[in-house]
C-alpha cells in the first residue's frame, strides 16, 4: 500500500542498464554505504525495501528536465540519507523518462526496518525544498510506501524477476555502489550546498551545469573506469548482447 503526497498519480519503475545515484558536501554516504552491505546478501528479519518515486512535471512540447533529479537526490533526499545511513542495509536511484503513463520519474529505494523508514519517509515529506520544487511546478507529486505495511522483505524483491536468484539477491550491493559513484560525482561539481531558501532557479541552472559535466565524464571515462573493469571482475568473458542499448 502506498501513501500519496500531495495525492498524485501513481507509477511504475522502468530500468536502464547502467544507474548511477546522489549526496551533500560532508559526504558521509561516500564514506559508509557501500562499506556497510553484508558481506553475504541475504533476506533480514523485519528489514523490507521501501520507495519514494517523485513523478516529474514533463509537458508534452518539453524536453527532458534531468537536472529535476539530480535536483531531488542531492539536495533533497541525500540529506535524509547521510543522517540516517547506519540503519539502512541497502539503497540506490532509479530513474527513468518515457512518453509513457508513467513518463519522467525519479526514484529512492532503501532496504532498512519499518521505523527507519517512518523516519526517513517523514523527512522527505517535510522538506521545504521538496515544497518548493512542488510549487515552482517541477513534479506533480511524491508517492511514498507506507511504513505500517511493509510488503518487499526479501532483498531480492526490487531486483528483476527475469534475472537468475543469485543474481537478484547480490544485485543491490552493486546498484547501491554505482547509485553511490553517481551521487559522489555531483557532490564533486556542485559549487556550493543547497538551502531551503535557494533560489529554484539558480539551482536548476547549476544542477544543469553539473548533469553536463557527468554525462561528459560518462562519455569519455565510463568505457575504462565503469565497463571494462566491471568485465575485469568476471574475467574478461564476452557479454551477450540480445538487443541495442542505451550504454
Amino acid at each position: 500500500m502506498t501513501t500519496k503526497i500531495d495525492r498524485t498519480i501513481a507509477a511504475v519503475i522502468l530500468m536502464s542498464f547502467l544507474v548511477l545515484g546522489c549526496s551533500m558536501h560532508q559526504k558521509p554516504v561516500q564514506q559508509h554505504s557501500t562499506g556497510q552491505a553484508p558481506a553475504v546478501a541475504k533476506t533480514m528479519d523485519n528489514v523490507y525495501w521501501w520507495r519514494c518515486n517523485f513523478q516529474i512535471v514533463w509537458p508534452d512540447d518539453a524536453g527532458i528536465k534531468w537536472e529535476v533529479d539530480l535536483l531531488l537526490a542531492h539536495a533533497v533526499v541525500a540529506p535524509v540519507l547521510s543522517y540516517h545511513i547506519d540503519d539502512i542495509e541497502y539503497w540506490r536511484f532509479h530513474r527513468r523518462a518515457a512518453r509513457d503513463s508513467s513518463g519522467h520519474q525519479f526514484s529512492f529505494l532503501f532496504y532498512s526496518t519499518p521505523e527507519t523508514a517512518s523516519l526517513v519517509m517523514a523527512e522527505i515529506a517535510e522538506s521545504k525544498l521538496l515544497s518548493r520544487i512542488h510549487e515552482a511546478n517541477l513534479i506533480r507529486g511524491v508517492i511514498i510506501d507506507d511504513p505500517a505495511q511493509p510488503l518487499l522483505q526479501k532483498i531480492e524483491d526490487t531486483s528483476d524477476p527475469q534475472w537468475s536468484p543469485e543474481l537478484q539477491r547480490n544485485w543491490p550491493a552493486f546498484i547501491m555502489g554505482a547509485s553511490s559513484l553517481w551521487l559522489g560525482l555531483i557532490d564533486e561539481r556542485m559549487p556550493f550546498s543547497p538551502g531551503d531558501d535557494t533560489d529554484i532557479n539558480l539551482l536548476l541552472e547549476e544542477y544543469r551545469d553539473v548533469n553536463d559535466r557527468i554525462t561528459e565524464t560518462w562519455r569519455t571515462e565510463g568505457q575504462h573506469a565503469l565497463l571494462h573493469h566491471l568485465n575485469a571482475i568476471f574475467g574478461y568473458e564476452p557479454l551477450h548482447i540480445r538487443k541495442f542499448l542505451t550504454f
